[in-house]
């Protein structure tokens, strides 16, 4: 090595370099900024598509809900009407069956009221045979029987 390698540089040298260091940094600055600005434009697109993609997307939705609705509504309105028709029917069947029920309650009343009439001649007939029986057997009448009361049924 010689000693001239030793010294420093000199000034314009020194410039030289400091100058080539400068416009490098300035590059570099430069590519970053332009970068950055790419990345953010880049942003914004995509930003602005998926805003267009989500109100196209809201759109479908409320178009879809919107006729599930009116399908919902129609339906609900048809179930009405049959339930409607479905409950008259019930009415009148229950309106006639109250007429059969009434008739038959009627029947049956009548019924025991028969069945009484009947129960009381035969106990009267039965009477009157235990007393003709005892009059054949023993020649003078029977005693009366105490009245007994009406068996609940």
């Amino acid at each position: 090595m010689t000693g001239a390698e030793l010294l420093p540089a000199t000034a314009w040298e020194q410039a030289a370099i400091i100058g080539i260091f400068i416009v490098f940094v300035g590059v570099v600055f430069g590519w970053i900024a332009k970068s950055e600005k790419d990345r953010q434009l880049h942003q914004a697109e995509l930003s602005k598509q998926n805003r267009e993609f989500q109100a196209q997307e809201s759109e479908k939705w409320q178009r879809f809900i919107g006729e599930v609705d009116d399908k919902w509504r129609a339906f609900n309105r048809e179930q009405r009407v049959e339930n409607t028709e479905a409950q008259k029917c019930v009415e009148t069947s229950m309106q006639g069956l109250t007429t059969v029920i009434q008739g038959l309650v009627s029947e049956v009343r009548e019924m025991r009221d028969d069945s009484k009439a009947f129960y009381a001649s035969f106990r009267e007939h039965d009477q009157q045979a235990k007393e003709i029986l005892h009059e054949v057997k023993n020649g003078k009448p029977a005693p009366k029987p105490s009245v007994k009361k009406d068996a609940p049924q």
